[in-house]
């Protein structure tokens, strides 16, 4: 391996840094135009990166490239990470950098692409997605050894539109939690899913991390979050590293997993799952918003599936410390499954649920 014997140098006259490294009988000349001293880590590292790497592809285009990395995504990772990277790339990031050398991809190209996004009225959450997937891209080519810009700094608009987050107003709970049936072919029939929708109200549980609960997830009031599925009916790890987690269920929360239990037990649905199909098979989050759309439509709620995890956020936040909101609603660091006993389940958690039962207790009487 070849080692750098010299330093990046600041070019005035072209305003960036700038070092000159030879390999084999090979010169490249690697640069950052950031004026700071990162910028002289950043030309200095990518020259250390391509000495210790090297690379065959130093004039691969970015939609060679791109194409390469789905392919590895769709092989490594979910059904739905793969969908999500292909339609930034496909819309967002391909009509501009398609035909574009990687290695001359600057930090304005890509930040160019987020333009492109927020022009169009795209939501602030879906332009930070966009960035997470340059993000990615940018750690596969590195991984390669393509030579790449560190995609830093990249902005997202302020004022980019944040969706509203519509939650259940108190008639809209005191309907969900009275109203059992729903209208079909103009009759009314019993809602097989109405507990589960209450049950994501009381625990701020995902429809995907609802859908993937086994009888065996839980102990005595203990409910362990360990698995979801997503659209694509793939069982996952859960959104985010942190969304792991075990919680004491609230006494309400506990009815309604008695009351989910009795209404199988009358149906004959045998199932591991603690909110199956209607078959007793695990269930789909598509078929549990559909149906939610349906029964909220009839009963004038606007609110969405999502929302009813907001709903429990955002009535139990004043009367709860934020870190117990995070305890259950899995924003927090991930704890063991049923082997943290001690002071976060037998303490706080224990608090926590019964702030839960007083805050739904008067909201529903």
């Amino acid at each position: 391996m070849s080692t750098r014997k010299n330093d990046a140098q600041w070019m005035e006259k072209q305003q960036r840094w700038q070092i000159k490294v030879q390999k084999d009988g090979q010169r490249r000349t690697f640069y950052s135009s950031n004026p700071s001293r990162r910028g002289k880590v950043e030309a200095e590292r990518k020259a250390d990166h391509w000495l210790e790497v090297g690379s065959c592809d130093e004039n691969i285009r970015f939609g060679s490239l791109w194409n390469d990395f789905l392919a590895e995504v769709q092989l490594t990772t979910s059904l739905s990470n793969y969908k999500s990277h292909e339609l930034y790339g496909r819309k967002w990031l391909l009509p501009r950098l398609t035909k574009k050398r990687v290695a001359a991809i600057t930090l304005q190209d890509w930040q160019n692409c987020l333009l492109d996004a927020y022009v169009s009225g795209l939501a602030k959450k879906t332009i930070k997605n966009i960035r997470g997937s340059i993000t990615a891209f940018y750690r596969y080519a590195f991984k390669r050894g393509v030579p790449i810009v560190r995609p830093e700094f990249l902005d997202i608009p302020k004022d980019a539109p944040v969706k509203p987050k519509k939650i259940l107003q108190p008639q809209d709970i005191k309907t969900l939690f009275s109203c059992d049936t729903v209208r079909v072919h103009n009759q009314e029939v019993e809602a097989f899913y109405i507990h589960a929708w209450r049950f994501l109200t009381v625990t701020a549980l995902r429809r995907g991390e609802l859908c993937g609960l086994c009888s065996s997830d839980l102990d005595n009031n203990i409910l362990c979050v360990s698995r979801s599925i997503n659209r694509f009916g793939e069982v996952t790890g859960g959104k985010n590293q942190n969304a792991e987690r075990s919680f004491v269920l609230s006494q309400i929360a506990l009815r309604i997993l008695d009351d989910q239990s009795a209404m199988l037990k009358r149906l004959h649905i045998i199932s591991p799952y603690l909110f199956p199909a209607e078959d007793g098979t695990r269930l789909n989050p598509n078929t549990l918003y559909d149906r939610w759309d349906t029964y909220r439509k009839q009963y004038g709620i606007e609110t969405t599936l999502h929302g009813l995890r907001h709903t429990f956020i955002s009535v139990v936040k004043s009367d709860m410390p934020g870190e117990l909101v995070k305890l259950i609603a899995g924003h927090s660091t991930s704890m063991d499954t049923f082997g943290i006993y001690g002071h976060e389940l037998d303490g706080d958690a224990a608090r926590a649920a019964g702030m839960v039962d007083d805050v739904f207790r008067r909201l529903i009487k």
